[in-house]
């Protein structure tokens, strides 16, 4: 079995749980930013699925973390538009309007 991180993993058949997951893990690599830099400059948002990069623009943007768009492997995040159908991570529900409501995405 290859070693895919989750970012990169195929996402056939995933479950919103699988989803929280996946938002989990790019939730912590975000908000430790000043530690994770390297990791986090070695992303390549060519192979991550639309929900992942729109996820991915979701956190940086709900946390004013803006200057990570600034890295060049980062910058296309900025042209990501709301998914076509609602991605649904938990039914604990955020329900304020904010970024993750604008991209489609139910926290």
């Amino acid at each position: 079995m290859l070693n895919t991180k989750l970012c990169y993993a195929p996402q056939n058949d995933w479950s919103n749980d699988d989803y929280y997951s996946l938002h989990r893990y790019l939730h912590r690599l975000v908000l430790h930013a000043d530690r994770k830099k390297d990791e986090i400059e070695q992303l390549d948002i060519q192979k991550m699925s639309e929900k992942t990069r729109v996820l991915l623009y979701c956190i940086i943007s709900y946390y004013h973390l803006e200057e990570l768009f600034e890295l060049s492997n980062l910058q296309k995040l900025v042209e990501c538009k709301p998914l076509p159908e609602p991605l649904v991570l938990s039914s604990y529900g955020l329900k304020e309007e904010n970024v993750y409501y604008r991209m489609n995405v139910r926290l």
